[in-house]
């Protein structure tokens, strides 16, 4: 009988590893979202997005694109967020039928408040129980699944 790979024990506990330690993790940046910002991590890694972008404008298909999100489910998002005083939303300046996000003095202070207790709760508290080898080789797995992972759909 011939073993698969899918098959490997060791291969199976590392992806049932793999699995459980990024769900956890959401678990935990979604508890203190809620806790620290009162807002979905979902929403929240919107926010982030537009902290880091130039003027902290994107366009919602960029958005979309970014966290492969539908456009509905960005457009709806958006609409909380500006409810809220997060984000505005306006046509984009070359007059396509196109709209972007713009984060608000409002939502850029939520932004560094989560993102502090954030570093402080949970990345800090990671990489603290790594190894320098451990981060880099974290890292560069990381790398890795990003790439593998951030494909276009068929």
């Amino acid at each position: 009988m011939t073993t698969h790979q899918d098959d490997n024990p060791d291969r199976a506990a590392v992806w049932h590893d793999l699995v459980l330690a990024g769900h956890l993790l959401e678990v935990a940046l979604e508890r203190q979202s809620q806790r620290d910002g009162n807002i979905a991590h979902g929403h929240f890694k919107l926010l982030v997005l537009l902290n880091e972008a130039e003027n902290q404008t994107l366009g919602l298909k960029t958005i979309a694109g970014m966290l492969c999100y539908s456009l509905s489910r960005v457009s709806h998002t958006i609409a909380v967020l500006e409810r809220e005083g997060l984000v505005t939303r306006g046509r984009v300046p070359t007059g396509r039928r196109a709209y972007e996000a713009t984060l608000t003095p409002q939502g850029r202070k939520l932004v560094v408040r989560v993102l502090r207790t954030q570093r402080t709760e949970i990345r800090d508290v990671l990489f603290d129980s790594l190894s320098a080898s451990d981060v880099a080789a974290l890292g560069k797995i990381s790398a890795r699944l990003v790439e593998m992972l951030d494909q276009p759909a068929d």
